[in-house]
Parts: structure tokens; C-alpha cells; sequence
């Protein structure tokens, strides 16, 4: 058995401790923190692990959590901890008994045909959700125009369930960084709240980059310059749907016009 850290001055816990706090410190690092059995065993398949914290005692209660303590155990980044310094670093009410640095991968798309942008998406929860149903929908690259909250912050990563590790990202990025990026012939579409074009009657079977805009302001002017708004029909007294939800119905709709093409 390695030995215990207890101290908050060890090398991992201040490595880890400091790219939990700041967005910064992930983007010059390039690398960011994953928690829990699920995301660590993500993280060892695709990544590469810097530092990992675990409770023995914790790992050791399943089948699942004694194969990652076996597997952590040979590695020379990680080390067993104590469940008052593992609250320290971080936000969850239960911490879930493993947390870990690592790199943060570098994906590029082999094709360009469906596309997310998120611009100034700032809930972290909707970030990591509509991380999710990109790539359940076969989006091949998701972009994070500047002002969207960090993708690779701790609570975007857990709502992401290891997005992160299969979909492309393109992050902190002006509209300028993007458009050299698209195909000449992709149809950009943004969603609001009024628009002529309801989202079933675009086609989405051509290359098309789906726009999601912030929560409360909705897309900016300029995308509005860019692309031409689409719209979810609703009935009843319902003015909009969460940005995470709306996203949702609508990478699916161009998933279904895809299947059926």
C-alpha cells in the first residue's frame, strides 16, 4: 500500500486543487479533472492520467471500484488519500471516492457535416448536456464561442458523462477563428424563440452547424447576421424551452433527417 496523503501541501492535492479553482490554470495546463468510477476509467482508456486521489475503502466496496483500484494502484501519478482532503477538492455533496487530472484530449473531426456552436451558453449543466446529445446525435465537432461558460470545467465534465473524451471541441473562439473551418456549402441555423422556419422544415440533411445561444439573451447579433433562425413551434403558454432541451430537440430532428436519408 502507497502511503497515505493527508497533507493539503502534497504536490497532487495542489495540482488538482488548482485546476478545479481556475479556468486559466486548465487552459495553460491543458488539462482538466474528472470524478467518480465512471469518468476515471473514461479518462484511463482515452487520456492520460497526472495525478489521481482515491479512497481505498471506498473503491474497494464493488467489483467495478476494486478493478480501477487495482489499476490505480500500478500507477506511478496516483495515490490513496483520506476522505476530508478528497471534500476539499470538490463541489459535490458525496464525493464519489476517486478524482483525477488529466490531459485534455486533442480530436479533430475526419468530417465536417453536423456541427454545434454555443454562444455564451453559460449554464454549466446545459454545456454538458448538449455536450451529450452531440455526440448521441453524430454531431462531429461542437465549437464554444467566447463567453460560453468552460468546457472543461468539473461541473460541465460530470453533466458531459465523457463527451469530452469522444467528440471534438473547439473552444474560446470568435466567429472569425470558425468560419475558415466549415465547408463552403454548410447551412448555418440558429435557434430562437420566433423565427418563419420551424426546425422540422430545414434540412438538415446537407452539412449544417446548429447555433444554441444564451439562456436568456438568446443568440448574439452577429450570429444573427450569419445564420438564419429556426424555431421550435410550441403550444400553450410555454414562451421557450431550456437551451440544453431546445438544442436537444433539435440536433435530433437533423439525426432523424439523416437516418432517413
Amino acid at each position: 500500500m502507497r502511503d497515505l496523503i493527508t497533507s493539503t501541501a502534497n504536490g497532487h492535492v495542489k495540482r488538482i486543487r488548482s485546476l478545479v479553482r481556475s479556468r486559466k490554470e486548465r487552459h495553460h495546463e491543458r488539462m482538466f479533472v474528472v470524478e467518480g468510477i465512471r469518468l476515471v476509467e473514461e479518462a484511463l482508456s482515452h487520456s492520460e492520467l497526472a495525478s489521481a486521489l482515491y479512497l481505498p475503502e471506498h473503491l474497494g466496496a464493488t467489483a467495478r471500484g476494486r478493478a480501477l483500484l487495482d489499476r490505480l494502484e500500478r500507477l506511478p501519478g496516483a495515490a490513496p488519500t483520506t476522505a476530508a482532503i478528497l471534500a476539499q477538492l470538490t463541489d459535490v455533496e458525496t464525493p464519489q471516492g476517486v478524482i483525477a487530472a488529466v490531459s485534455q484530449p486533442a480530436l479533430a473531426p475526419a468530417v465536417l457535416s453536423l456541427a454545434l456552436v454555443l454562444d455564451g451558453v453559460q449554464d454549466p449543466g446545459n454545456v454538458g448536456t448538449l455536450l451529450r446529445s452531440a455526440e448521441a446525435a453524430g454531431a462531429d465537432l461542437v465549437i464554444c464561442l467566447r463567453g460560453t461558460a468552460d468546457v472543461w470545467s468539473p461541473k460541465v465534465v460530470r453533466s458531459g458523462m465523457g463527451a469530452h473524451f469522444r467528440l471534438p471541441l473547439m473552444v474560446d473562439v470568435d466567429w472569425a477563428d470558425v468560419r475558415p473551418q466549415f465547408p463552403a456549402d454548410i447551412r448555418l441555423y440558429a435557434a430562437t424563440q420566433d423565427a418563419s422556419l420551424a426546425y422540422d422544415q430545414a434540412d438538415w440533411r446537407q452539412p449544417a452547424a446548429l447555433v444554441v445561444g444564451n439562456e436568456g439573451n438568446g443568440v448574439s447579433a452577429q450570429t444573427l447576421e450569419l445564420a438564419e433562425p429556426i424555431t421550435i413551434p410550441m403550444l400553450g403558454a410555454v414562451e421557450s424551452l431550456n437551451a440544453a432541451i431546445a438544442g436537444s430537440v433539435l440536433l435530433f430532428e437533423a439525426a432523424r433527417q439523416r437516418r432517413s436519408a
